[in-house]
């Protein structure tokens, strides 16, 4: 049984529980959290999901993550979500803070992060019946991996905003 702690919209802490698998009282929610990884040499980590995954089968996820569990923070929460999704050990100053919104339907409130590693590329770990395959894009092929393959939309805009929009500003500054 996954127990976690219960916020508001705002993000304040609550004296209530959530249980996964429960419904959500009316104006809780419950944290999660999402990285992306990066390597140095500048590729992107993308773990393709199961088949049998009920949302996006098939589809490559830009980030790790998941809930956060009772008493966790959202650093703890993602450092030990991208172990358990990818064998990755990160530290919490590799974390970097990207955006975070609250999906009123789902009743979370993300936390989305991304991080540079110099992590054995080849040591990735995959999650029997959550994962079936991974792949480290280059920042040069970046552009046609998102238009080419299948990505989750929101984390396929978020790999964009903070990897391709970049390289644009940095292409037309150079070029005044």
């Amino acid at each position: 049984m996954e127990i976690w702690n219960a916020y508001t919209a705002d993000g304040q802490l609550t004296d209530h529980t959530l249980t996964r698998g429960e419904p959500i009282p009316h104006g809780l929610y419950h944290l999660v959290v999402e990285c992306i990884i990066r390597h140095h040499d500048g590729s992107t980590l993308f773990m393709k999901r199961d088949s049998t995954k009920p949302s996006y089968p098939d589809y490559y996820e830009a980030t790790a993550g998941g809930s956060a569990l009772f008493g966790e923070i959202a650093e703890q929460a993602i450092l030990r979500e991208v172990r358990e999704e990818t064998g990755i050990e990160l530290t919490a100053d590799q974390l970097r803070h990207h955006t975070h919104f609250v999906a009123y339907d789902d009743q979370c409130i993300f936390h989305c992060y991304w991080a540079e590693t110099n992590w054995d590329k080849s040591t990735i770990q995959l999650q029997a019946e959550e994962t079936s395959n991974y792949i480290w894009v280059p920042q040069e092929k970046l552009k046609d991996f998102l238009g080419t393959e299948l990505v989750i939309p929101r984390q396929k805009d978020y790999v964009e905003r903070l990897f391709l929009d970049q390289e644009k500003c940095k292409s037309e500054n150079q070029a005044q």
